[in-house]
């Protein structure tokens, strides 16, 4: 039996816990695209799931790909950069990034696109108070409602700033743990 689930996520961690949840309840993903997941039925059978964002493109993806699926452990899904895995959790554990170095550069691009957009979002708002103030000869309607728009740009991006950065300290490796590592 196939389920479908409509979720959306902006942080990545907390879509890959959803996901080993459903797994632990015994649904595998089949598909995933665009914020439908479809889930099969697998009991008693438990799953685990990783998201990784890979560094490769072209004929070396495919190769890592392939090297995944030789490892035991199955590509469900491609989309938006992210690639879903799967492994039945009867194999033994699914993990991709050992060293400290790796588990970094992952961390570091789940959370790259708060500070796009964040960055984006307040310049956004500064250039378009900037030019309003500047070449707005009528203080109207249409001059309050472009400083309201602005300001909100610029509340929206130290918004997106401050989750990024709450978010990279959130899932960081401790500094400890990293000497461990190397």
């Amino acid at each position: 039996m196939k389920t479908t689930v409509k979720k959306a996520f902006l942080d990545i961690q907390k879509e890959e816990e959803w996901l080993n949840e459903q797994g632990e309840k015994g649904l595998m993903l089949v598909e995933c695209h665009n914020g439908s997941y479809e889930f099969e039925v697998a009991s008693p059978a438990k799953f685990q799931y990783k998201i990784d964002l890979p560094d490769y493109i072209g004929s070396k993806k495919k190769d890592y790909l392939s090297f995944l699926k030789q490892s035991g452990i199955s590509v469900v899904s491609e989309y938006g950069g992210r690639v879903y895995l799967r492994k039945n959790t009867a194999d033994g554990p699914l993990s991709l990034y050992t060293d400290s170095k790796g588990v970094r550069r992952q961390m570091n691009k789940r959370y790259t696109h708060f500070f796009i957009i964040g960055i984006t979002h307040f310049l956004l708002g500064i250039t378009l108070l900037l030019q309003t103030l500047n070449y707005a000869e009528q203080r109207g309607v249409p001059f309050w409602f472009t400083v309201i728009v602005g300001i909100g740009f610029m509340i929206s991006g130290m918004i997106f700033l401050f989750l990024g950065i709450r978010k990279h300290r959130q899932y960081a490796a401790p500094k400890d743990e990293t000497r461990l590592w190397e």
